[in-house]
């Protein structure tokens, strides 16, 4: 009897073992798939050589589970778009993040009422999102639910050509040390996720020359919009 308990116990533990080394064994990839102008793109179609293919769901995302560690290539496409490829690795037991930009704009929404999810780019405890400003100037932005003005650096202000200076309107911005005052001006358009809004009042601030980061993005934008931030699934919903 103690005999056959013992056999039993062994192959239960081989048993409840083997998942736990199949898992351990292969990894997986995950991706998302936007356009130039931060639409995310349904439908594309993704290929994972000598893995299999699939496709975008409606938040732009992929996965490929159950990947035999090694090299692969990653090739998606899109009609309308150019394709894209790179060469890629799959290591045992890790989750490989992809995040792609397909060259082109996306068509922009039509309709009186709907929404759009854009994806975030977290940093530490703030977020980022892509914009266009102007209809052709790529630009990330820091978003912020609180700031009653969309922001944008110095170098921005100067590459739209905008003029400020003496005599410029101004504006009381609070931080966290200070009051500080800084010129106006108008933005032309911004658009984000695919979405536009046009003359966006913002403020000129300096940034620091090193600084990747274009501005932040205020209520001048965000309150044109019902919004919704959504950290854990890192997505910004913006209902019209």
């Amino acid at each position: 009897m103690r005999a056959l308990v013992v056999v039993l116990a062994s192959l239960l533990f081989l048993l409840t073992s083997v998942p736990a080394q199949g898992a351990a064994s292969v990894g997986e990839v995950l991706g998302g798939v936007v356009s130039q102008n931060n639409v995310l793109l349904e439908g594309a179609e993704v290929i994972l050589d000598s893995v299999g293919r699939s496709s975008t769901d409606g938040q732009g995302q992929f996965t490929f589970s159950g990947v035999p560690p090694g090299n692969y290539r990653l090739t998606i496409s899109k009609q309308g778009f150019p394709s894209y490829s790179r060469a890629m690795s799959v290591r045992a037991g890790v989750t490989e993040r992809v995040e792609v930009t397909l060259a082109g704009l996306a068509e922009l929404p039509r309709s009186q009422g709907g929404s759009v999810s854009v994806p975030l780019i977290r940093t530490g405890n703030a977020f980022l999102v892509r914009a266009l400003v102007n209809g052709g100037r790529e630009a990330l932005f820091y978003v912020d639910t609180g700031a009653s003005i969309t922001t944008i650096s110095k170098g921005l202000a100067r590459d739209l050509g905008l003029s400020v200076g003496p005599g410029s309107p101004t504006v009381t911005l609070v931080t966290v040390s200070d009051r500080i005052e800084v010129p106006v001006a108008s933005v032309e358009s911004i658009q984000v996720g695919g979405v536009e809004v046009r003359n966006v009042r913002v403020a000129v601030v300096d940034l620091g020359g090193g600084s990747q980061v274009a501005g932040l993005l205020g209520n001048t934008f965000l309150s044109r919009f019902h919004m919704q931030l959504n950290p854990v699934q890192g997505v910004l919903t913006l209902a019209w």
